[in-house]
């Protein structure tokens, strides 16, 4: 097909390092490259947590209504609860979807805290994510430097896209507000950032996804066309970077090539 010898130009021409998988699920024509080498997560690793929460949520152990008290004491930088004074109240949904949609950091560690580090790792060995662990909190450099991290792989990052977009195991209506959650991503530069779109909230349309970023790393990995026939798994993760623009425009290069293939398909 044109796509996969597109996308696999673009990987050889990509002067840094890069994990990619690209898979249509309706033909099971996909692109690997190196699919089980280990990057930095930065925050793909929230895609675990959500996966977390809703499973528990499934399995009785936990209620998304359930309220958190919020008290700036808990902010960490990044997102939005930062700036958000003392004395609110959150649902573990509505933390959820502050977690994807503004990757807000706080959100995640109260979710963190919430389910416990080891009922979320224990989630990814059930999927048998060999490659993604998840060390530490949002932005906890204490414990960086005793060399705690999160961890994962552009083939982990797949596989748990598949299992969130497939709802396995869980209701309908928890797929369903996973992928809703995951199409309210605000962060479209890479991705969905050479697609023409009116609006850029056009975007949640046809995209459910989610970014990360540190230094050096530029990622995002999402569903093409979740509510389409022909969904498409695209996982971009990379490292090394000399100017964080490289890997944005990577990731959105990609992006385009799998829109242009499949979106009159759907």
């Amino acid at each position: 097909m044109d796509w996969v010898n597109a996308v696999h130009k673009e990987i050889e021409a990509f002067p840094e390092t890069a994990g990619v998988v690209v898979r249509s699920s309706s033909d099971g024509v996909e692109v690997t490259h190196n699919p089980g080498k280990v990057f930095s997560s930065a925050s793909l690793i929230k895609l675990g947590v959500l996966y977390t929460l809703f499973s528990k949520n499934a399995a009785g152990g936990i209620d998304l209504d359930e309220w958190c008290d919020f008290s700036s004491a808990a902010s960490v930088d990044g997102g939005l609860l930062h700036r958000v004074r003392s004395g609110g109240r959150f649902r573990l949904d509505d933390l959820a979807l502050l977690m994807i949609s503004v990757s807000d950091n706080t959100a995640a560690n109260l979710l963190i805290d919430r389910l416990g580090m080891d009922t979320i790792n224990g989630g990814f060995r059930e999927l048998g994510l060999t490659g993604t662990v998840l060390g530490r909190k949002m932005l906890d450099f204490e414990a960086k430097k005793a060399g705690k991290d999160n961890y994962t792989t552009a083939g982990d990052v797949a596989v748990l896209l598949e299992t969130l977009h497939s709802g396995k195991n869980l209701p309908v209506s928890a797929r369903n507000r996973m992928m809703e959650i995951l199409s309210a991503q605000k962060l479209n530069s890479k991705l969905p950032g050479m697609i023409p779109v009116l609006d850029v909230d056009d975007v949640e349309l046809f995209l459910a996804h989610k970014t990360g970023e540190l230094p050096g790393n530029e990622h995002d990995a999402g569903i093409f066309f979740y509510r389409g026939k022909k969904p498409v798994v695209v996982s971009v993760l990379t490292e090394g970077l000399q100017h964080r623009s490289g890997g944005v425009s990577f990731c959105a290069r990609i992006g385009r090539i799998i829109y242009d293939a499949y979106h009159n398909q759907q």
